[in-house]
């Protein structure tokens, strides 16, 4: 099926899966040229090339991404994942993705999770 027909669920469903199997260039494919929109609580990139640019650190530490539910609506897709990554020891944590697509592409992601144990993480690197 062409990307330009695919309803929101398959692109990101698309997207999901070129993540878990650490295919950046795939990943990119589905992400709109323009206009595009990351926010995280670790992250907000206005660019998907910057974006992809920066996936290597995330995808280093994937370990697995499951999808716990799945549902969408007027563009928006909803995925509430079970991701394991592995930092110190493999740790599973529930993400919520919320997605808006627009004419096939991915043109805003919002990641939502408890970055917390990650800022502590970081800031205790920092401070070595």
């Amino acid at each position: 099926m062409n990307v330009t027909t695919m309803e929101p669920l398959a692109v990101v469903d698309g997207y999901l899966g070129a993540m878990a199997a650490r295919d950046t260039a795939g990943a990119r494919s589905y992400l709109a040229d323009a206009d595009f929109e990351y926010i995280s609580p670790i992250a907000n990139f206005h660019s998907a090339d910057a974006f992809t640019e920066n996936m290597g650190g995330a995808t280093a530490i994937l370990h697995d991404v499951v999808v716990v539910h799945r549902f969408a609506a007027d563009g928006v897709a909803c995925h509430v994942l079970d991701v394991t990554v592995n930092m110190t020891g493999y740790q599973t944590r529930r993400v919520v993705q919320l997605a808006q697509v627009r004419d096939g592409r991915i043109i805003r992601l919002e990641v939502i999770f408890d970055a917390s144990e990650l800022n502590r993480m970081i800031g205790a690197g920092a401070e070595s």
